[in-house]
């Protein structure tokens, strides 16, 4: 299981880190752009995204989505190491005309707020967000990475976030990735 967990993230990491570099040889098409109004690439992740918080999803602004676009989707993770990648949030079938997704979305498999969209889950958790808690003391590198999909994914919500990651990295046309870290604080008895 570990080896084809390693396998599979070297595959995505391949695919996803060639897909935002493809077809924008031509300096006056706009690049597929994401930001957040909660942090930025390079920032540190605020603690009311993870478990020393109110563990909500961030927000995210969506521009310049290339065509033809069908669907846009997230997947989160941290840097666990070589072996080790955990997705802590997988959403998919965000309607392309998304310009917005707001922080805080409820833990549920659909949702019909988001035209529909679907989130995975980490079983025995629900669906949906997973705040990350990593090892606590040292940084880790959490990386939320938005997908322009060329399908919609016929995929149910709650499915587990592996075959979710997967179905989303074969449906890739272009993504854009923020990168942040975050360390959780060591318990100290004062």
């Amino acid at each position: 299981m570990r080896r084809r967990h390693f396998v599979q993230t070297l595959g995505v990491s391949a695919l996803v880190g060639s897909a935002g570099c493809t077809g924008q040889s031509d300096d006056t098409t706009s690049a597929f752009e994401v930001s957040s109004p909660a942090f930025s690439s390079g920032d540190e992740l605020p603690a009311q995204f993870t478990c020393d918080g109110d563990g909500v999803s961030p927000p995210f602004v969506i521009e310049r989505v290339p065509e033809p676009t069908a669907a846009l989707a997230i997947t989160a993770e941290y840097d666990g190491g070589v072996f080790s990648q955990p997705v802590f949030w997988t959403l998919w079938n965000v309607p392309p005309e998304t310009e917005r997704i707001p922080a805080g979305l409820p833990r549920e498999p659909t949702l019909d707020t988001l035209g529909g969209a679907r989130q995975g889950t980490q079983p025995p958790n629900e669906p949906g967000y997973e705040p990350p808690c990593p090892p606590a003391g040292q940084p880790y590198e959490h990386r939320f990475q938005v997908y322009a999909l060329g399908e919609e994914l016929s995929i149910e919500g709650g499915t587990e976030q592996e075959p979710a990651t997967e179905a989303i990295a074969n449906a890739l046309i272009a993504s854009a990735r923020l990168t942040v870290d975050y360390t959780h604080p060591v318990e100290t008895d004062s």
